[in-house]
């Protein structure tokens, strides 16, 4: 299965799924972990699943939905965020369902490490 992290490097609040990217990929060698960004045409295949932090979250979770996690209306190019190209996705016809682990912006590292483990174990 491919799991794609997404973050902004520059970002500390928003690069957490990067920087335990190699730890994920020890822990679960059948899977491929791949760096990804929703700027660059980036289209998840069917039973992917994608790890992103998401604001105003409080733990780790799985969300089958960008709707799920998207606080409020997108207005400008400059929301364009995962959310938002997910939905684009799917209005066009290329993408049936998804797979997103929420991280919360402010969570330990370690612990969202835990979280993230735990849910990829159940969706082995």
């Amino acid at each position: 299965m491919n799991i794609y992290c997404v973050g902004n490097v520059l970002l500390k609040n928003d690069n957490l799924p990067l920087r335990f990217m190699d730890v994920l990929r020890s822990k679960f060698p059948k899977h491929t972990f791949l760096e990804a960004d929703p700027n660059e045409n980036f289209i998840p295949e069917e039973g992917a699943v994608i790890i992103d932090t998401v604001v105003g979250a409080t733990e780790v979770k799985l969300y089958t939905s960008p709707d799920d996690f998207t606080p409020a209306p997108h207005v400008s190019a400059h929301d364009y965020d995962l959310s938002f190209h997910l939905r684009f996705l799917q209005k066009v016809g290329k993408l049936q369902s998804v797979r997103i682990i929420g991280i919360p912006q402010s969570m330990d590292e370690g612990k969202a490490l835990t979280g993230v483990s735990h849910l990829l174990k159940k969706l082995e």
